[in-house]
């Protein structure tokens, strides 16, 4: 799958009313999909611009795990938003067993409802020498998470460019956090 563009990581930390437009009518087709577009006005009674962009930003480019997902399939979903690396994961009876670019790695399992978080740093983890994954703050409350992976290399451009814009909407994924 596709990373966002640097002219849409821009929109989502300097956008206003009429970049926050463009971005949806090209990506209409999936926002259509999610029906985010019959919510598009509701959206924007309800909250300002500022609001507005990070909500329609996820839903193009997030990867939403919700508490009682499957763990491999939280790995393939991350999997799947890595562009040019291959992941595949196997369950096994200690956890998840994730090949990544041809090198095997175990991430340990409790089976219980920590493992969401468990499998979400053990991903991190693995992929932590060219990618990040962040949490979007606003999703934090809800029962559904959303996340975006970047390359370690724009995040740490938009922790420059965006220090508190960047706080505002991402959360970091550290050992504290876990559904609510």
């Amino acid at each position: 799958m596709r990373m966002p563009s640097d002219s849409e990581l821009t929109l989502l930390f300097d956008g206003d009313g009429r970049q926050l437009q463009q971005f949806i009518e090209k990506h209409h087709e999936k926002l259509k999909r999610y029906q985010l577009m019959d919510d598009e006005n509701e959206l924007a009674d309800e909250l300002a611009i500022k609001e507005q962009i990070p909500i329609v930003f996820a839903f193009v480019y997030s990867v939403t795990v919700d508490w009682g997902e499957d763990d491999e399939e939280i790995v393939r979903l991350f999997g799947k938003r890595l562009p040019d690396e291959t992941v595949e994961v196997t369950s096994t009876d200690k956890g998840l067993d994730v090949t990544y670019n041809g090198q095997l790695h175990s991430i340990a399992l409790t089976f219980t409802g920590n493992d969401r978080y468990i499998t979400i740093r053990g991903f991190q983890e693995l992929i932590r020498d060219k990618y990040e994954i962040r949490l979007f703050e606003a999703s934090y409350l809800s029962d559904t998470h959303d996340f975006l992976i970047l390359p370690k290399r724009q995040w740490e451009e938009l922790d420059d460019r965006y220090p508190v814009r960047n706080r505002e909407i991402f959360r970091v994924i550290d050992d504290e956090l876990d559904f609510p």
